[in-house]
């Protein structure tokens, strides 16, 4: 204990200046946590946390047997593990085709325009692809003009193409931000590696294989430890913002159903439930894919 509070002297200051975040944390993070609590109520606004009846899990019931639950669960994890797939194959393509460019600044100009997307927001995003892909966008106008189209084509209206739309939209916004992470990476890989490459007759493909994957490789499988443990709870904004009726049973995600459930039904104890049942998922998830990836490639978050 002495050692404890003779280190903490010498520390003070750190601590001092840790103090803030800490209450900052607890008030933003930790204490509404205990809001979970209604997930096992029927809650209601007038009675509140205290007065409302426990109905156990009742509400975790009502959503594991409901009928769109394995079609929720469909959407979401098919669109969440294509955009996981495609943005980082993605994402490292980029980064190292950046890497290749010889001239500073059109590599920097590249890598600038590469991520500006990232800034936008989701809804001048969709906006966007409205305006190519709708009746009367810009792909729309393109193929009648050249006599491809007699008529409009609703792309946006196609079920088949609702995911792949999906994946476009995320990819191109994310790319270049995701890219950054692994140019960092590719960064910190001695330069001497490469001259010995080089010397040793490795073309510039050789160098990439050999060298760059293999160096940042524990970046790609930290990335995707984390990335995998929020594949269930992903989607939400984008699914709502891209919505129509004639794609609803392909576009409809666990977090939009959840949202209209609770905010537009009122029904807040039910979207507690499922976004705690969302939330453990994810946790055990995280925990499985850390456990292979620590078993076979040694590299794990903890």
């Amino acid at each position: 204990m002495k050692k404890r509070w003779k280190k903490f002297g010498k520390q003070y200051r750190l601590q001092v200046i840790m103090v803030p975040m800490s209450i900052w944390a607890i008030l933003i993070f930790y204490i509404p946590i205990m809001g979970n609590i209604i997930a096992f109520q029927d809650y209601s606004i007038g009675k509140g946390i205290l007065g409302s009846p426990w109905v156990g899990l009742k509400h975790f019931k009502d959503f594991l047997t409901n009928r769109y639950t394995l079609q929720l669960v469909r959407n979401t994890l098919a669109m969440s593990v294509l955009g996981l797939v495609f943005g980082t194959f993605a994402a490292i393509s980029l980064a190292l085709m950046i890497n290749e460019i010889s001239s500073r600044m059109l590599k920097k100009t590249v890598q600038t325009i590469s991520y500006l997307p990232h800034f936008i927001s989701m809804g001048v995003c969709a906006t966007i692809f409205t305006q190519i892909l709708g009746r009367r966008g810009l792909i729309n106008e393109c193929l009648q003009a050249v006599g491809l189209l007699d008529h409009a084509y609703a792309f946006l209206e196609q079920e088949h193409l609702f995911w792949i739309i999906m994946t476009i939209q995320i990819v191109w916004k994310e790319v270049g931000w995701n890219a950054i992470i692994y140019l960092a990476a590719i960064t910190g890989i001695s330069s001497d590696i490469y001259e010995a490459a080089q010397i040793d007759g490795a073309g510039r493909m050789q160098r990439i294989l050999h060298i760059t994957l293999p160096c940042i490789s524990p970046t790609i499988i930290i990335l995707l430890i984390m990335d995998l443990g929020k594949v269930f709870s992903g989607g939400f904004e984008q699914q709502l913002l891209m919505f129509n009726p004639s794609v609803m049973d392909y576009a409809e995600v666990i977090g939009s159903y959840v949202y209209k459930r609770g905010m537009g039904g009122a029904q807040f104890s039910f979207a507690t439930a499922v976004g705690m049942f969302q939330s453990v998922i994810s946790v055990i998830l995280l925990v499985l894919v850390n456990r292979a990836a620590k078993k076979y490639s040694e590299v794990s978050l903890w």
